[in-house]
């Protein structure tokens, strides 16, 4: 009787804090004018993403052992891992010293692929899941004997953590085709460079640069400069790698400080201008470094160029629209523990 009660009170708690959620975005969605209203309740903030303790790893420990290594895996960021491919940890152990082990003996090179563990589907940050999503991993270590003539060794435990991610930024622009043109009325928006400081993601983008190229009188064509940089103790990689930067798989000449500008979009009235990495016919033109819309980032930051092919001209007057941008890449980082092997006797 006692547990039903529990159960319909942790139901009832449970749909008045659905309900609370709600109000919330009714109210704060809504204004007078007609007027676009957000919630304080922001997650794309930051430069955090996955993140991992490690647990288990003594400072001293006796050959002829066995103890218990455990990654605690985080999303701190804003944005879901792949449910495919997402992400890995790769644990690196000094094989005259350790191996994984299955609770008694040490796995066979057939089994060294243990070391590398696929991470689960991680939902970042959001309103219904205010601490993003978590998963525990466990390795089972075995202690080898040392060389007799040593009393003890110090050995390292190394943690590597690669993961595919995301940064997407939407921020209000002004479009000016009377840009050059002197005017005495009050336009509704005034051209500008905006700054920022984080995303939700460890690559941020912290600049966009808004230039009207004069395309005779009256007309337009937007250009952005957008500023990337990345945030952070890792490293960026490529997205395409993730799998290999884990696995010590072969490199290819890109691995390393690229990031994929899978999208970028505007619109004029009913007119859409995109770049979209899967479409060749794209009405953005930007400076890539190939045909897979690379960009290499240097000493951490990269400049991506972008400029409507398309003229804009004063019919469309001055009005500040939406302006959309979703950067992929992967991100890796790692992390080691020592311990000191001491001599049974």
């Amino acid at each position: 009787m006692e547990k039903n009660k529990s159960n319909k009170k942790a139901i009832i708690i449970g749909v008045s804090q659905l309900l609370l959620v709600f109000i919330l975005l009714f109210i704060t969605s809504c204004g007078d004018g007609g007027e676009t209203h957000t919630i304080d309740l922001d997650f794309h903030k930051g430069t955090k993403g996955v993140e991992f303790d490690v647990l288990g790893v003594m400072g001293e420990i006796y050959e002829d052992t066995a103890f218990k290594i455990i990654i605690n895996v985080f999303n701190n960021g804003a944005y879901d891992l792949p449910e495919a491919n997402g992400g890995y940890v790769n644990l690196n152990l000094e094989e005259d010293y350790m191996c994984l082990s299955d609770g008694q003996n040490c796995l066979t090179t057939q089994n060294a692929g243990a070391a590398i563990k696929p991470l689960g589907y991680l939902k970042g940050k959001s309103i219904f899941n205010p601490s993003g999503d978590f998963e525990i991993l466990e390795y089972y270590v075995h202690v080898k004997d040392i060389d007799k003539q040593s009393f003890q060794h110090t050995s390292n435990i190394g943690i590597s953590l690669c993961y595919q991610y995301q940064t997407d930024l939407i921020t209000d622009i002004c479009i000016d085709p009377y840009f050059y043109e002197q005017s005495t009325i009050e336009k509704p928006c005034v051209v500008k460079d905006l700054t920022f400081s984080g995303q939700g993601a460890p690559l941020v983008v912290t600049k966009i640069e808004n230039k009207m190229l004069s395309d005779g009188k009256d007309s337009v064509r937007p250009m952005f400069i957008i500023h990337v940089s990345k945030t952070g103790d890792g490293e960026i990689i490529n997205k395409e790698m993730v799998n290999k930067v884990c696995t010590a798989d072969p490199l290819g000449p890109n691995a390393f400080n690229v990031v994929h500008l899978r999208e970028l979009e505007f619109m004029v009235g009913n007119t859409l201008y995109k770049h979209d990495i899967n479409n060749e016919n794209s009405n953005l033109k930007c400076n890539f470094l190939n045909k897979k819309s690379e960009t290499k980032l240097n000493q951490g930051k990269a400049k991506i160029k972008c400029t409507a092919i398309k003229p804009i001209n004063k019919d469309s007057g001055t009005f500040s629209t939406q302006l959309k941008m979703i950067f992929d890449y992967g991100y890796t980082y790692s992390k080691s523990k020592s311990v000191v092997i001491k001599r049974l006797y």
